[in-house]
């Protein structure tokens, strides 16, 4: 009888690294996380993920006679025809770095690579919020937006591996200026950094004296955290800023239900956790302008796995090597 193969699924994040030892029916076994340690740059960090990943198998896994297959979820754009990183926020000096070939240079097992968003979407589809579902979006909400569309069990991956960019959705060709060299990004609203600007611009105004309170009156403090504090004593701004987040958001997943009427759109991310201030007005506006067939199809919910599921759907991109 053929043994099933041992999965190691890791998320390689801007704040942590996690990886755990994942089984084939989605159970994790083990898991660690440490801090992404950025201080000597990109290839340092990647040297040391790989020694803290040689040593979590060795020290885990060492007696276990089976297969091993890895997968690496990590933020940006990959090129997965090459396995070469295009452009990492979180990691910019390493624009172009191949990835793959890095890996298994250094690691003797067969490794899959994929998007971060990408893996939150599949780990949420195989053991979260989708599941069962064979057309479904994923969006997280972070310091940025990312995302994932699969359709008919597959992701969209595009004619390079880099499809599926949610988070650059243009809802306003006139706003603010995004990081990606856009105007009016679902990103510079939706997002962690988002809610921060749009509180800025209030305290700008005279307004949002709680969020200013809540951050010792130090502008440069102020983060979506503080607006979502705010929100929750009631604040009219804070309460504002998120209804404007929600708007914006809800034009987006307009887009996402219009071209791909999915079953359902699963969001999480940190800034999921302000859900109650910003999903109404977000849903309100899907029902208004999205088309009737679609949104009466369309279920959009929060992201059930928390912060495992990038490192599920790692997992799952392993476990699905062929």
């Amino acid at each position: 009888m053929v043994k099933e193969p041992f999965l190691i699924g890791v998320d390689v994040g801007g704040t942590n690294i996690r990886m755990g030892i994942v089984t084939p029916d989605g159970r994790i076994l083990k898991k660690i996380q440490y801090p992404t340690d950025m201080s000597r740059g990109g290839m340092a960090m990647m040297e040391r993920l790989v020694s803290r990943l040689q040593d979590f198998i060795q020290g885990e896994m060492g007696g276990v006679h089976s297969e091993i297959r890895i997968g690496i979820g990590i933020a940006g754009p990959i090129d997965l025809r090459r396995g070469v990183l295009i452009a990492p926020p979180n990691l910019p000096d390493l624009h172009g770095f191949p990835l793959r070939e890095f890996l298994k240079e250094r690691i003797s097992l067969p490794i899959a690579i994929e998007n971060d968003a990408n893996a939150f979407t599949l780990g949420e589809g195989w053991k979260g919020a989708a599941r069962g579902c064979l057309h479904y979006c994923g969006i997280t909400l972070g310091t940025g937006v990312g995302g994932g569309i699969v359709v008919a069990g597959k992701i969209l991956h595009g004619a390079e591996g880099m499809g599926g960019e949610v988070g650059h959705m243009v809802l306003n060709p006139e706003g603010p200026l995004c990081g990606c060299g856009g105007r009016g990004c679902l990103e510079v609203y939706g997002s962690g950094s988002g809610i921060r600007r749009m509180a800025l611009e209030a305290i700008e105004k005279g307004e949002g004296l709680e969020i200013l309170k809540r951050s010792g009156r130090n502008t440069d403090k102020v983060t979506s955290e503080e607006v979502f504090e705010a929100a929750q004593k009631g604040d009219e701004t804070a309460l504002k800023v998120f209804n404007e987040m929600g708007r914006y958001l809800g034009l987006g997943l307009v887009n996402l239900v219009n071209l791909f009427n999915p079953e359902k759109i699963v969001i999480g991310g940190k800034v999921s956790r302000a859900w109650d201030y910003f999903i109404e007005r977000a849903k309100e506006v899907v029902w208004q302008r999205a088309m009737k067939g679609q949104r009466e199809k369309v279920q959009i919910v929060q992201a059930e796995c928390g912060d495992d599921a990038g490192m599920l759907g790692a997992a799952y991109t392993a476990l699905k090597l062929e």
